[in-house]
């Protein structure tokens, strides 16, 4: 359920800063660990927001808008209400990333389309993968894609999603990829007519910054409360979500804890 993927969070966050290995990044010093993951459901009706700190989750939502409309400019993600791309933008707000680009044209091949025609049509086929990982562009990006990878299993009936990301900022990053996983799983089940079920999140770098320890530690003093619920408006097509078809209800966060970005 997802009033438990918070608890889950918090645990391997007190793990990550307890037992992780002393890094030094691109972006400052890091403690981490291999392959964290995470676990939640979906079919009580809540959602995987955070509640011992506010989250501001229609950012979030923007941002996956613009994913799946194969964003080529920052204004493209502003546009939906998304304004932290400017870092990978250059001065003319051209940007470059496979978020999205590679899910729609891999190469000539529309991931997306081939994976709903297979959940509508063989939902038990084990070929449901989209990719965002092309060794070969890596050199030409303005950022490689974290999560890469989003495999799709369903009986027919539900779906569930193994949602793979090679990096993860734990305190600021992963907690608005599990937003992304659920929209990018509700909205492919939604298209199909079948019902989203459970999200399985591995990443292969869990890593909390050490200027985050701190605000980490204070956060993890508060006590996780039920998580909101959640509507999503029936889809038209696989490019057509926009942050209001989500409408999020009973949300009830402790107060804002800021975080500098780093990744």
């Amino acid at each position: 359920m997802a009033w438990l993927f918070e608890e889950r969070y918090l645990n391997i966050a007190e793990k990550i800063i307890r037992h992780g290995s002393t890094q030094s990044t691109r972006n400052g010093i890091t403690y981490s660990l291999p392959n964290q993951t995470l676990k939640f459901d979906l079919t009580d009706g809540t959602f995987p927001l955070l509640t011992t700190r506010k989250s501001y989750y229609k950012g979030v939502l923007g941002e996956y808008a613009a994913m799946i409309r194969g964003p080529k400019h920052v204004d493209d993600f502003k546009r939906f209400g998304c304004n932290y791309w400017d870092n990978w933008a250059d001065k003319e707000g051209n940007i470059k990333v496979d978020y999205g680009n590679a899910w729609i044209n891999y190469e000539g091949f529309n991931q997306m389309e081939y994976v709903l025609d297979l959940l509508r049509n063989n939902p038990t086929s084990r070929r449901m993968v989209i990719s965002g990982w092309r060794p070969n562009k890596l050199d030409d990006l303005d950022l490689p894609c974290c999560h890469h990878n989003y495999q799709f299993w369903s009986d027919g009936e539900v779906v569930d999603l193994l949602w793979v990301q090679r990096s993860g900022d734990w305190m600021v990053g992963v907690p608005s990829d599990a937003i992304l996983a659920s929209i990018m799983l509700l909205c492919f089940s939604s298209l199909a007519g079948l019902t989203a079920r459970s999200i399985h999140m591995v990443i292969g770098d869990a890593h909390v910054y050490q200027e985050h320890v701190a605000p980490a530690k204070m956060q993890m003093r508060r006590v996780p409360w039920y998580p909101p619920n959640f509507k999503l408006r029936k889809q038209k097509t696989l490019y057509s979500f926009v942050p209001e078809d989500l409408i999020i209800s009973d949300y009830k966060p402790e107060e804002p804890i800021k975080y500098i970005l780093k990744d």
